[in-house]
């Protein structure tokens, strides 16, 4: 019985440590170094996404917004993890209330890239019928 709460206590220290170790402020050196990194590897990542953006121009309509599309996430994400990234140099609540709130912005892009998604591909079914399903529209009018 002793063995087991001196094993629940050291696993609980253990997880309050880990936690405490995840909001560690970072030196001014070190979130530097952190934030070139992540922008360096979001601009890759853009200027891949503007690459396939690019080749789905010949494409459909729905190919051009697909490819719209993932370069919006490319791009929030990129800011995402920048943004967290300069977070590092805040401390424990000022951290954890920046990562939020660049999780918040990620989380408001992909919501409007996708709403954007949505509408090209409603424009694009109900636009292949000529904007309109009723038959009632393909009669000609006799006069009147």
């Amino acid at each position: 019985m002793a063995m087991q709460r001196l094993m629940i206590a050291a696993a609980l220290l253990g997880m309050t440590l880990g936690a405490a170790g995840c909001n560690r402020q970072e030196s001014v050196g070190e979130v530097r170094e952190d934030v070139a990194e992540a922008q360096q590897e979001a601009n890759e990542n853009v200027a891949e996404q503007q690459a396939d953006s690019v080749a789905a121009i010949g494409g459909t309509v729905e190919d051009r917004a697909e490819a719209d599309y993932d370069l919006a996430i490319a791009k929030a994400d990129g800011d995402r993890k920048v943004a967290k990234e300069a977070c590092e140099a805040l401390s424990s609540d000022a951290q954890e209330n920046c990562k939020r709130q660049a999780e918040q912005l990620y989380d408001s892009a992909k919501v409007q890239a996708q709403s954007q998604l949505d509408s090209v591909r409603g424009t694009a079914t109900t636009g292949a019928t000529g904007g309109s399903t009723d038959t009632n529209d393909m009669t000609p009018n006799s006069g009147g």
